[in-house]
């Protein structure tokens, strides 16, 4: 009876053994295909409606459409209206523009949709963080063409808000890192990582420094910088150096194939980068290529090899979406008609 009593307590505990390596077999594998897929907004649970509306084309229609004058004159001329309560290098605390974009009514428009309370705290964050950086980011718009909507989904993305920790260390809100020395590329190269010093790795101006934060590598140092329109300067060098459309790391070309306003097909852009991006033009938008400016300019982003994420250029849509940033691009614009 005793050794029938002690097969049967063995079998139950090998049972429950197997069964145990088996559930934690399969946790495993589902966190190994969410990480592969980069689902990074199933972490994050971004604050954002995961469907598009036609908020964009009403707001449009709203305000008159966009003249052809003024896309030429923001594209084109050297010489643009003085539409800023103040000019210069830094950007101006208030921007002079008429603009529709309103923080509390979409705040309004994301409680209706049923947002959580979770969700609603973290949709004031990201309102509270574009009032704080439209400026800057429409004072880049305005010198460099790079859409106002596109740069601060980016940095409400790559910052969380801007409360990242890389973010409040080093107010680097696109996560831009600093370059090895082709010393610091060797000490890589034979594996001898704890001898990298800070000293190792180049910045940019308008960068002040380094700061490590560990990303693909311990290794890793981050450009650091004074202040936010720093950052954000910084970012604008990156997207619009001088490059050779076709090659990853190459995103000049999108600001002027994508003009704020207007749908654009990105079948074109999408087969130049197709070797490279592994991406179809069909497989951007779940088969739909002719998209609003703003979809288009992230989809050329994700082409052009920005980012690993599978749906970053779905996410920046979707924020700018969301967000109703699209506001800030038109009202810029429609200060060129004035």
């Amino acid at each position: 009876m005793g050794l029938f009593h002690s097969t049967t307590e063995a079998t139950s505990q090998l049972a429950r053994g197997f069964f145990t390596s088996l559930f934690v077999l399969a946790m495993v594998m589902v966190g190994l295909y969410l990480y592969q897929n980069k689902w990074e907004e199933i972490g994050q649970q971004l604050p954002i409606i995961y469907e598009l509306s036609n908020t964009y084309r009403t707001g449009l229609e709203a305000v008159g459409g966009i003249s052809l004058e003024a896309v030429q004159r923001f594209y084109e001329l050297d010489e643009s209206p003085d539409i800023f309560s103040q000019q210069g290098d830094e950007p101006p605390k208030k921007i002079g523009l008429r603009s529709t974009w309103n923080g509390e009514a979409i705040l309004a428009k994301l409680e209706k949709a049923g947002f959580s309370k979770g969700r609603k705290r973290a949709a004031r964050q990201f309102i509270d963080y574009i009032e704080a950086n439209k400026e800057a980011a429409l004072w880049e718009m305005y010198r460099h063409k790079v859409p106002a909507s596109i740069k601060l989904a980016q940095a409400l993305l790559e910052s969380s808000a801007g409360r990242s920790r890389l973010a409040v260390k080093t107010n680097n809100h696109f996560g831009i890192k600093a370059r090895l020395s082709a010393h610091a590329r060797q000490k890589v190269k034979d594996k001898r990582y704890n001898e990298l010093r800070d000293e190792d790795f180049n910045f940019v101006d308008p960068a002040v420094g380094v700061f490590n934060f560990h990303d693909d590598h311990s290794y890793d140092r981050f450009e650091s910088y004074r202040s936010i329109p720093d950052s954000y300067s910084r970012h604008t060098q990156l997207l619009t150096r001088p490059c050779t459309p076709g090659q990853t790391g190459c995103y000049s070309w999108i600001w002027p194939a994508f003009p704020v306003g207007s749908d654009h097909d990105i079948t074109e852009a999408a087969r130049t980068f197709q070797r490279a991006s592994g991406i179809a033009p069909g497989e951007f938008f779940k088969g739909q290529t002719t998209v609003p400016y703003y979809a288009a300019c992230a989809a050329g982003l994700k082409m052009a090899g920005y980012a690993t994420s599978k749906t970053y250029h779905q996410k920046l849509w979707y924020l700018i979406d969301t967000y109703e940033l699209w506001r800030l691009d038109l009202a810029l614009l429609k200060g060129m008609e004035e």
